[in-house]
């Protein structure tokens, strides 16, 4: 099975997450800021995931899993331990679902990537189910290249393309700036705010006359 690199946006959509243990808490909790609806069906909760529940983040269905549980599902979790419960989800899921197995990353058609995140930054890195602590590893050396204190230069970076994309300029100065904007000297926030301030001053692309 071929697996590609993407990024997708899970608004509104409907997520079945079958087990309620410590693996479910981790998907679960990966999928909090995604906008989506997070149904959990399982007999039990760890503590984290019942807070999650009590603070309505998530649905909580208190009961083991039928194959009816999956009905409208777009993306279904399977994190329970158990084999025969497992291949009937796999058996149940609607044709459209995407559908990741923990522990059987080749079962599924979807692997949770692990992931960075400093703000709009996010480095994702997958052993494809070959080395979940490789993975870990090279997260760990990511975490030290870029500390917390990135978010807000990724900020910067972000605020200075939106302004650049508004300047009365050509194409190839606007490229220029934006490659400019990487130097190491624009770590400082002193630098960045001098920057930005000059950005605001310069001349905008007019609006076209109807």
């Amino acid at each position: 099975m071929a697996y590609v690199p993407l990024n997708i946006d899970l608004t509104n959509k409907q997520i079945k997450v079958i087990g309620g243990g410590k693996i479910a808490e981790r998907r679960v909790k990966a999928l909090l800021d995604s906008d989506a609806t997070i149904h959990v069906i399982s007999p039990d909760l760890t503590g984290n995931l019942y807070q999650l529940y009590l603070d309505e983040k998530i649905i909580w269905y208190k009961k083991s899993f039928e194959s009816k549980d999956l009905d409208n599902a777009e993306l279904i979790i399977s994190a329970t331990n158990q084999e025969e419960v497992n291949d009937v989800i796999k058996k149940s899921a609607p044709i459209h679902s995407l559908i990741n197995m923990v522990g059987d990353a080749q079962g599924g058609n979807v692997i949770f990537p692990g992931t960075l995140k400093r703000g709009k930054l996010q480095i994702s890195v997958t052993s494809t189910g070959a080395s979940p602590k490789l993975v870990s590893n090279i997260l760990n050396d990511l975490d030290k290249q870029y500390p917390i204190d990135y978010e807000e230069y990724v900020d910067f970076l972000y605020e200075c393309r939106i302004i650049i994309k508004s300047l009365d300029l050509e194409k190839a100065k606007k490229n220029q700036l934006l490659e400019s904007i990487l130097s190491d000297q624009y770590f400082d926030e002193d630098e960045q705010e001098k920057l930005t301030n000059w950005l605001k001053r310069q001349p905008k692309k007019r609006a076209r006359e109807e």
